[in-house]
């Protein structure tokens, strides 16, 4: 039975390959979500703007009408979350994909099931990355050239704006609000992508290094994650000597 739109969660699915289409669409809409499919480059871009889709299913092959890829235009284009899809042997695309900001990366040969499940994590996440705001909290963590704006999702170096995806900043944000800790990388995991996560660990190690990337393009100087070999990660000793305050809550760093 097709599900009622106005309640489903909505996937959109951009691939080259019409049987590809056919079956995972199939398989979604059986698994109750609301699926609007295309192998066209332009009417996937139409549908993203109208569809209004919760998450997005890119082939990452498919070139966009705007230059550059789909996946490219698309990442820049919606909020909603972005799963690639590639052949299985495509591991460099999918490396770089994730570092552009994917939440998620999946074969091309995909089981259905697990392409239904795959979705699912991703519409669990909401819940961990933007719960954490709360009004009656101030917003704003200070640790010398870093400023990390809570409330507005932000983060400066020396007052510069830099770029993240929202799954960079709740990995950050997670390690600032334990600045003297290690944060394993299962805890991280449960933390932004929820406890039901499926898939590699690394994927937190590829999100950590493409921020840790952007942070020292602005100060190249200023270490800002320490990577603990076979543990996790932790604010970087450069961060951590800034905290001059004996009286400030080491734990938390929330300055009003």
């Amino acid at each position: 039975m097709e599900p009622d739109a106005q309640l489903a969660p909505r996937v959109l699915l951009a691939v080259a390959d019409p049987m590809l289409r056919r079956v995972a669409s199939s398989a979604l809409r059986t698994r109750g979500y609301s699926v609007s499919a295309t192998t066209e480059e332009e009417a996937a871009l139409t549908l993203a703007r109208s569809f209004s889709p919760d998450v997005v299913m890119v082939d990452l092959e498919l070139p966009s009408p705007e230059g550059g890829s789909l996946f490219d235009t698309m990442r820049a284009l919606t909020d909603a979350y972005i799963v690639g899809i590639a052949p299985p042997d495509a591991d460099n695309a999918r490396i770089r994909a994730l570092r552009a900001g994917a939440d998620d990366v999946v074969s091309s040969m995909m089981n259905p099931d697990e392409l239904a499940a795959r979705c699912q994590a991703m519409l669990r996440r909401p819940r961990q990355l933007h719960s954490r705001w709360d009004p009656m909290q101030a917003s704003l963590i200070s640790l010398g050239a870093l400023t990390v704006d809570v409330g507005r999702k932000e983060i400066r170096v020396n007052s510069l704006d830099v770029a993240v995806t929202r799954i960079e900043f709740a990995l950050f944000e997670q390690l600032c609000r334990r600045p003297a800790e290690v944060c394993s990388r299962q805890e991280l995991l449960e933390e932004v992508w929820g406890p039901n996560w499926v898939g590699d660990t690394h994927v937190v190690d590829v999100h950590l290094s493409n921020l840790r990337r952007k942070l020292q393009m602005i100060e190249p100087d200023l270490r800002f994650i320490h990577t603990v070999r076979g543990v996790g990660f932790r604010l970087s000793n450069d961060l951590l000597r800034t905290l001059t305050d004996a009286s400030l809550d080491t734990r938390t760093l929330i300055s009003a």
